[in-house]
């Protein structure tokens, strides 16, 4: 079993030739640190967060630092706070939070590398046989709409299409139900028939009860300060 990194850059240099995301709890499982792949269309960056737990609670993880590179040197202009804003810090740090909240919930007795599939847990209410399962609830809606974010960051344009192909079903399904996650308030508004929106605050809190728009400034003045010693 892998040892945990013991630093953001170390974590970063491990991630590089694994399957992403990538999740590491720390032997007290008071520490963890997650790194996650954007494609933003020209390039691969990794982006790696720092995180120790701030409760007892399961999701209670507080951003210590994060740091951003990108997967594969490259000739393309060098990274920069316009390209560090355009990437979706807030939602990969939801990500991490709920992957660590997942990994901490399964099995103990297992530390070190743990891979972890975003999609499984944010649409596992979807994805179980109907026969017996409880009826879908907000918090349910909200790991779809965060799933949907992801692909619409990425820039698809059909993902209903895409999670049919990815998870089964008709596409017309996802359809309805991304439908009714914006009608519940999960994702922002769009124009009809049209692909696009965000997460919304409300989203953001069932997904992590601990989220808060302060999160965001969190990163936001990190990104400051960045600026400032460059």
């Amino acid at each position: 079993m892998q040892r945990s990194p013991s630093s953001l850059s170390q974590a970063l240099a491990t991630a590089a030739g694994l399957n992403l995301p990538v999740v590491w709890v720390g032997e007290t499982q008071q520490e963890a640190l997650a790194v996650h792949g954007h494609d933003d269309g020209e390039q691969v960056w990794l982006v790696a967060f720092r995180l120790t737990a701030s409760g007892d609670a399961l999701g209670e993880w507080r951003l210590v630092e994060f740091a951003v590179r990108q997967a594969v040197e490259s000739g393309t202009p060098a990274m920069s706070s316009k390209t560090i804003r355009s990437l979706p810090i807030g939602e990969l740090l939801a990500a991490s939070r709920k992957a660590l909240s997942a990994q901490l919930a399964g099995p103990t007795g297992s530390t070190g590398l743990r891979l972890v599939n975003p999609s499984a847990v944010y649409l596992a209410p979807f994805l179980e046989d109907a026969r017996g399962r409880r009826s879908r609830d907000d918090t349910d809606y909200a790991g779809l709409a965060l799933e949907y974010a992801f692909l619409v960051q990425d820039g698809d344009r059909s993902p209903a299409k895409t999670l049919a192909t990815k998870h089964g079903g008709a596409s017309g399904t996802w359809a309805n139900r991304i439908a009714e996650a914006r009608r519940r308030g999960l994702l922002t508004p769009v124009k009809s028939g049209e692909a696009g929106g965000g997460v919304t605050d409300k989203a953001m809190k069932l997904i992590n009860p601990k989220w808060s728009p302060e999160d965001d400034a969190l990163i936001d003045a990190q990104i400051a300060e960045m600026e400032g010693d460059a």
